[in-house]
């Protein structure tokens, strides 16, 4: 947790040449307790689907998740997903057109990333060296001016502590 998975994922969904280049972007995060029903609203609320939720059974909200993105060019990010069981029940809900759709998910076990992709890039990432985690910090709370002599010594001591981790800095 805190190396950047989310943002990533974020800076990706927003940027212009996505935003333009597909039709259906949904954003949904599905953590350590898997709601099926939750995740499915959160998909038909996200493309501006307006029906009341609570009074339709899980089966036509699949359904309608499934229809709506037949044909269309989607770009899904799953964010923070914690088990395979997760991702196999997932992926039921999105058809495979052969269109240049694309799903992303994020999680901290990489043995979910590897069990959803089978020809799929996975993108890992590292945790900062000193003198990046250094230069995030002075980024952060001097915006982008020198850093002052005398937070040197306490700026190195948050950045041992905060071990390499972008979002504890």
């Amino acid at each position: 947790g805190g190396i950047g998975k989310t943002t990533l994922a974020t800076k990706v969904f927003n940027d212009g040449y996505v935003k333009h280049h597909f039709y259906v972007r949904v954003w949904v995060t599905v953590s350590q307790t898997y709601d099926k029903r939750a995740v499915l609203i959160q998909i038909l609320a996200s493309m501006d689907v307006k029906l009341e939720f609570e009074k339709t059974s899980d089966s036509k909200l699949h359904e309608m998740v499934h229809k709506y993105l037949m044909n269309k060019r989607y770009l899904i990010v799953i964010d923070d997903i914690w088990n395979i069981d997760t991702w196999d029940n997932l992926k039921l809900f999105f058809p495979h057109d052969n269109n240049g759709s694309r799903i992303l998910l994020t999680s901290r076990l990489t043995e979910v990333v590897k069990h959803a992709t089978s020809n799929g890039l996975i993108h890992h990432l590292g945790h900062l060296s000193k003198e990046r985690s250094w230069d995030l910090l002075c980024q952060k709370v001097f915006h982008g001016n020198e850093c002052p002599e005398w937070s040197i010594k306490p700026g190195m001591q948050i950045v041992a502590n905060c071990q390499g981790l972008p979002l504890a800095l």
